[in-house]
């Protein structure tokens, strides 16, 4: 977040910015009062310091699937550190497929967090979530592709690309 702002800004507040950061703690959670002084100037002035788009990120995965048959292409879940469901995710379609559908379904899923974040312990069970499904016209045999919207409960947002092989 702190380069990010000093880019967006051009450098203006860069010297400010950068001896704070050898005093913050992994992942910025403990930043010291020169860099907070800077940014809440900034909220005050009106400008956007990291903008919603900024974090949007795009994640493409292949699938192999045959033809007729339901595959499991996404599933998602917001979790609280104690496994339980933090609230519902906005995930829609937004393009696709071009061969086949593809079905939204609130169910079990398995979550997937990195060994750093303290949710990993729940990668080991099945929580709720929601899925999606895909299914091929039956005999068509080539590439589909699947585009889902994917805004977080606790505020994150991505998409997801499924390019998927139809044998």
């Amino acid at each position: 977040m702190i380069d990010l702002a000093a880019s967006v800004i051009g450098g203006l507040f860069a010297a400010a910015i950068k001896p704070s950061m050898e005093n913050s703690l992994v992942g910025g959670t403990d930043l010291n009062c020169g860099v907070t002084s800077v940014i809440s100037g900034l909220a005050l002035l009106g400008l956007t310091v990291c903008p919603a788009s900024a974090y949007t990120q795009t994640y493409t995965h292949q699938k192999t699937a045959l033809s007729g048959q339901e595959i499991y292409v996404f599933g998602g879940a917001s979790l609280n550190a104690d496994c339980s469901s933090a609230g519902k995710d906005d995930v829609r379609v937004v393009s696709g497929p071009s061969h086949g559908n593809v079905k939204l379904v609130h169910g079990k899923v398995h979550a997937v967090y990195a060994k750093s974040n303290e949710r990993s312990k729940c990668n080991a069970r099945m929580v709720n979530g929601i899925k999606a499904l895909y299914r091929s016209k039956s005999g068509f045999k080539g590439w589909d592709q699947v585009t889902i919207s994917v805004h977080t409960y606790l505020g994150n947002a991505f998409t997801y690309v499924a390019n998927i092989k139809v044998e």
